[in-house]
Parts: structure tokens; C-alpha cells; sequence
């Protein structure tokens, strides 16, 4: 099956060979309405280049979505039509008083639960139990680019704690 754009450079190529050039057909010609159709000038153009840089970061799709100026559904089609995944923002930095250690997660309960190899069911008691063996808690938004490179992190499909180690070393659930 033949793009839109393949389509729409054959009815070019037609249209060229009848009329000497493109720009003496009327836009009244079925057929250069048909390009039309196939090749709409009104669709914005999308830095597809830039969106990667700002996924790879670890940026949403509704924040990459606003700063290039599409909608979220551009992004959203752009990303499921090449299968790119999106990284989760992490909401936790858990940091260990008494060594340089720091853990960040998307769930307190669950960075909890991996740190002190227990089970705990909600973020009040899981807070409290961290505070009292030395860890601090800042609950913030950080985005993958902002986490440094040898800090752990855990999503909430990881059974462990992963280093980062630079922008690619993110674990995608599949990955898993």
C-alpha cells in the first residue's frame, strides 16, 4: 500500500505531464484536490527529533505536548504508532542520614517495602517507619534527567532497587 505522500507525488507527476507544472492547475482540478486531501498544508509540523530528546529525559507526553505546541493526541499517535514508551515521573527521595545513599521511587509504600524488607499499607506508617530508622522523605516531582546518575530507583513493577546510570538505563516494565 502506497503512503499518502506516494499517492499524492504520482497525482503530481500526472497532473505535470498534462498541465507543464503544478502551480498552473486550478485547485478546482479533482485531482489537486485530492492532494490536497493526502498532503493537508495545515498540519503542523512536528519536531520528532526535539519530542525524543524530551521523552528521553523522562519528560510526560501532556508536558512534551505543551512545550512543542500539539496536542496531546499528536504525541500520544506519534508515540504508539512507533512504539515508544514514556518514563513515569517519580514523586519520592528517600535519603539515608547516615550514608550518601539515595532512593527514588513513584510510591512510598513500595520504596518502603523494599528498603526495610517489609510490608507496609500506607504512606502514613510507611513515612514514619523510614524517619525512624535515620531516612529522610521529600516528596516532590522529578523527572528521569533530574535523578543522578548512581542514585537507586524503583518503579512500582520492579521487585529491587536499579542504579541510573545515565539517560538509557531506565527500566521499562517489559524489560522486566
Amino acid at each position: 500500500m502506497l503512503t499518502n505522500y506516494e499517492q499524492a507525488l504520482i497525482l503530481i507527476e500526472k497532473l505535470e505531464k498534462r498541465f507543464g507544472s503544478i502551480t498552473k492547475v486550478l485547485d478546482s482540478n479533482p485531482k489537486m484536490q485530492e492532494i490536497h486531501r493526502l498532503l493537508p498544508l495545515d498540519r503542523p509540523y512536528v519536531n520528532y527529533e526535539r519530542v525524543n530528546w524530551l521523552n528521553r529525559k523522562g519528560y510526560s507526553i501532556v508536558y512534551i505536548a505543551q512545550v512543542t505546541h500539539h496536542s496531546k493526541a499528536t504525541i500520544s499517535k506519534y508515540f504508539s504508532t512507533y512504539n515508544i514508551k514514556s518514563k513515569q515521573a517519580f514523586k519520592y527521595r528517600v535519603k539515608s542520614n547516615s550514608s550518601t545513599a539515595v532512593y527514588y521511587g513513584t510510591s512510598l509504600i513500595h520504596l518502603t517495602n523494599l528498603l526495610l524488607h517489609r510490608t507496609f499499607s500506607n504512606t502514613a506508617t510507611a513515612e514514619r517507619q523510614l524517619n525512624m530508622r535515620g531516612f529522610s522523605v521529600k516528596k516532590s516531582f522529578y523527572v528521569w534527567y533530574q535523578i543522578p546518575d548512581g542514585a537507586y530507583y524503583t518503579l512500582n513493577y520492579l521487585d529491587h532497587f536499579a542504579v541510573k546510570n545515565g539517560l538509557d538505563s531506565y527500566i521499562y516494565e517489559e524489560g522486566c
